[in-house]
């Protein structure tokens, strides 16, 4: 009775041994982030569009229209109401002005901003052994990532603008790649991003 418990127990043990998954495959890496990473678009809004302003601030107007003259925004003349300051009191006042709004019918414009990319994965330098949490186990990897995919448009932003560094760093990325730690999760048979872990982003 004693050796049949024991060899019950060696089974067991090497069952569970043999549920242990391999460390995910470069080729496996590539797999999950391109379908969580590689097919999401990248957008970028530099200012809080709609956005309306007095024809006086000048300063501002001449930021806003850098992206209508590329397509991006629109513009048009407006009138809106504005505190004023008239005899030492603040009162409420018709003023003219512009109104600023994404640009919908440009093909690159979406209500998240302009499409500037899309990541793509470049090296994966270090995956670590499979870890057991609860009944799964996970897998941290520490890659690198570059944009892809950027249209015209991007050539004619000034980038020596502090607000356009997003852009800045998308086009010096394939040379100077991000880099990030993504957790992984064995499931089903597979390796898949660990949701458990909280919404994974690349930034």
């Amino acid at each position: 009775m004693r050796i049949l418990i024991i060899v019950i127990c060696l089974v067991i043990a090497s069952n569970n041994h043999a549920q242990v998954p391999k460390a995910p495959t470069e080729a496996e890496v590539r797999q999950v982030f391109n379908q969580n990473f590689g097919q999401n678009l990248l957008f970028f809004n530099p200012y809080q569009v709609p956005i309306e302003i007095e024809r006086t601030h000048k300063s501002m107007a001449k930021k806003l229209d850098q992206w209508v003259a590329l397509g991006l925004y629109t513009k048009t003349k407006t009138r809106f109401m504005a505190e004023k300051m008239m005899y030492g009191e603040p009162r409420e006042v018709s003023v003219g002005g512009f109104k600023y709004e994404l640009n919908q019918t440009n093909p690159w414009v979406s209500e998240q901003g302009a499409f500037y990319g899309r990541p793509n994965m470049l090296e994966l330098f270090d995956v670590s052994t499979p870890t057991h949490v609860g009944s799964d186990y996970y897998s941290e990897v520490y890659l690198s990532w570059y944009v892809v995919d950027m249209p015209e448009w991007i050539k004619k932003v000034d980038l020596r603008e502090r607000k356009h560094r997003q852009l800045k760093r998308a086009i010096e990325s394939e040379k100077k790649p991000f880099e990030k730690r993504l957790y992984l999760l064995f499931r089903e048979g597979r390796w898949q991003i660990w949701d458990e872990k909280g919404k994974q982003s690349l930034f």
